[in-house]
C-alpha cells in the first residue's frame, strides 16, 4: 500500500486525520497512486491536497462539492503608483469592490445572462435545483478561503487574483452523484452522466472568476478594449478541484493544482504573504501536481478559539494590506496557515519553479 503513496511532505508530518485518509484511500484496489501535497489537511474523503489516479473509475466524492474551485490571475501591467497614489485610493478600491460583487452567501438581486444547465442525468429536479441558483449566483466571490487580492509583482505592476469556485451549482451536482456511489464506473451511464455535469461545472466556475476579473478591471479604470487585451495576454485559470481522464487512469484533483510542463500556476499564501506564480515541471513521479495554497494548520473553529484579534490587526497593519479585519475574518488570519516559504520549498525545483510573488495591497473575502 504504501508504495502507492508519494508525498511532497514527511508522512510524519501530516495530521492523524489527514493520514488516515491517505492510508485509506491508498488501500484501494483500483486507486493505482496517490500524491501527498505539502500544503494536506483533512477533507471529505479524499484529503486536500490529494491526487488520486485511479483505474477505470471516476469518484465525485474525491472532485469534492466545489467542482471547478480555482484560481484566475491577470497583470495588467501598470506600475501600482499609477493606479494607487495612496491608502486611501486602495480603500475606496474595496470598498467599491464590495458594493460591486457579491461576497459570503450573497447573490446578485439581478440575473446574469449564462447557458441553462440540463444534467446527462436526465433529472429534472437536479435540472430545477441548478437553474434556480445559476443566474444570480454568476460573478460572486462565496465564503470561506476564497478571496479577491490586488497585489504588486517583483516588477512593481499591479496583477488581481482571484480564488472561487463553482457556487452552489458545483455543490447541486457534486451531491446529487455521491449519493449513486463513491466511484462509478467511466463507461456506465453514471459515470457518464457524471462527467458531463462536471465538466458544466468546470466551466461556470471558470466564468464566475471572469466575471469578476472583468468588473475589477472596470472599478480600476480600464476600458472594455483594455480589459480584453489584459485578459488574452496574461491569464493564467487553474482548477483545483477536478477530474481528468489520461491513459493511465482517471486523475483526481482535490485541493491541488495542475502543474504539466510549462504549465502557468498560482499557489496563494495568506491574507498578508500573498501569491506565487509558477510554472509546472511535469513530475510525473506525484502526478504532475503542485499545492493549492499553503494549507490550513488550524481548523475554523480552532482559529476561533485560539487566535487574538489585536494580533491578527497588527500583523496586517504592519503588512499594510487594505482588508477586513474583524472576527468574522478570523479563521482566515495568516497563522491559520502553514508557512508559504516551507511549502514553496518543498515543492520549488522538484514540482515547480517560483517565476513571480505578489504581495498583497488590498484582500477582499466573503
Amino acid at each position: 500500500m504504501e508504495e502507492k503513496i508519494k508525498s511532497l511532505i514527511p508522512l510524519g508530518d501530516i495530521e492523524p486525520e489527514a493520514l488516515k485518509q491517505i492510508y485509506d484511500v491508498a488501500s484501494l484496489d483500483i486507486v493505482k497512486k496517490l500524491a501527498i501535497m505539502p500544503d494536506v489537511h483533512t477533507g471529505y474523503d479524499l484529503c486536500i491536497g490529494g491526487v488520486a489516479l485511479v483505474d477505470g473509475h471516476i469518484s465525485p466524492s474525491f472532485v469534492g462539492y466545489d467542482i471547478g474551485c480555482g484560481m484566475c490571475f491577470v497583470n495588467t501591467g501598470v506600475k501600482t503608483q499609477e493606479l494607487f497614489k495612496s491608502k486611501k485610493d486602495r480603500q475606496k478600491v474595496a470598498e467599491e469592490i464590495y458594493k460591486k460583487i457579491p461576497v459570503g452567501k450573497n447573490i446578485r438581486k439581478k440575473p446574469l445572462d449564462y447557458k441553462k444547465f440540463k444534467s446527462a442525468s436526465g433529472d429534472k429536479n437536479l435540472d430545477k435545483k441548478v437553474n434556480d441558483k445559476l443566474f444570480h449566483s454568476l460573478g460572486t466571490l462565496g465564503s470561506g478561503n476564497h478571496f479577491i487580492e490586488i497585489g504588486e509583482n517583483l516588477n512593481g505592476e499591479v496583477c488581481i487574483t482571484i480564488h472561487s469556485g463553482s457556487r452552489n451549482i458545483g455543490h447541486s451536482i457534486a451531491s446529487y452523484y455521491m449519493k449513486k456511489a463513491r466511484f462509478l464506473p467511466i463507461d456506465s451511464f453514471w459515470g457518464q452522466a457524471y462527467i458531463e455535469d462536471m465538466n458544466f461545472a468546470l466551466e461556470y466556475a471558470l466564468e464566475n472568476r471572469l466575471t469578476m476579473m472583468k468588473e475589477i478591471l472596470k472599478i480600476l479604470g480600464f476600458s472594455d478594449k483594455e480589459i480584453k487585451k489584459i485578459i488574452k495576454k496574461t491569464l493564467i485559470n487553474e482548477n483545483h478541484n477536478h477530474a481528468v481522464l489520461t491513459e493511465e487512469g482517471v486523475l483526481h484533483r482535490k485541493g491541488a493544482t495542475p502543474a504539466d510542463e510549462g504549465q502557468p500556476g498560482i499557489i496563494p499564501a495568506n491574507m498578508k504573504d500573498g501569491v506565487y506564480i509558477t510554472v509546472g515541471l511535469g513530475n510525473k513521479e506525484f502526478l504532475s501536481s503542485a499545492s493549492h495554497g499553503a494549507g490550513r494548520v488550524l481548523s475554523r473553529k480552532k482559529a476561533k478559539e485560539l487566535i487574538d484579534i489585536k494580533e491578527f490587526k497588527k500583523i496586517m497593519e504592519m503588512a499594510d494590506v487594505v482588508a477586513k479585519v474583524n472576527e468574522h475574518t478570523k479563521d482566515e488570519a495568516p497563522f491559520a496557515y502553514k508557512d508559504i516559504n516551507t511549502v514553496i520549498n518543498l515543492q520549488k525545483g522538484v514540482v515547480v519553479d517560483v517565476v513571480d510573488v505578489v504581495k498583497p495591497l488590498i484582500n477582499i473575502k466573503g
